[in-house]
């Protein structure tokens, strides 16, 4: 059952991956993806120089771990008999709500993309798909580290 449940949802990352990489290609503005867990806080205010200096940032964050929270949820106080589990299990899957489903979404989108970029470690901040900052979640450090970077400098 969670076998089906968990192909069910990395059909729905691969469909909400490639729709996000369709839109994302029609604009112009940087696409800034945070791939990290839920532990670690995301810094993303930007100084007005920086905001006013920058086209614009398409943000997205990708919290990873957020299956695997899901799977803590759903497994939680389970007893031990192994179809009266599956009958609990089943009710908390019908049960999910909202902002759970999208968590989980969220975490298999961010799980794809980052196997489809070659991200090995977290947190990373990948730049319009071609370049890759890891070890930070301050979105104006890693945004400096970018530009550095495609100014041919070292940050």
């Amino acid at each position: 059952m969670i076998r089906i449940l968990f192909i069910m949802l990395m059909l729905a990352a691969l469909i909400g991956f490639s729709r996000g990489h369709a839109a994302s290609a029609n604009q112009q503005a940087l696409s800034v993806e945070v791939f990290t867990t839920a532990d670690r806080e995301v810094q993303w205010e930007l100084e007005a120089e920086t905001k006013a200096a920058d086209q614009a940032i398409d943000l997205q964050v990708y919290a990873l771990d957020g299956i695997q929270q899901f799977e803590t949820q759903l497994s939680s106080n389970l007893p031990t008999d192994p179809d009266h589990s599956k009958q609990i299990a089943l009710q908390r899957i019908q049960q999910l709500d909202e902002q759970m489903m999208a968590a989980v979404q969220n975490a298999a989108v961010g799980l794809a993309k980052a196997m489809v970029y070659g991200v090995d470690r977290y947190p990373a901040i990948v730049f319009d798909g071609k370049a890759v900052v890891y070890g930070l979640t301050d979105l104006s450090i890693a945004l400096d580290h970018y530009r550095a970077w495609r100014a041919g400098a070292r940050p």
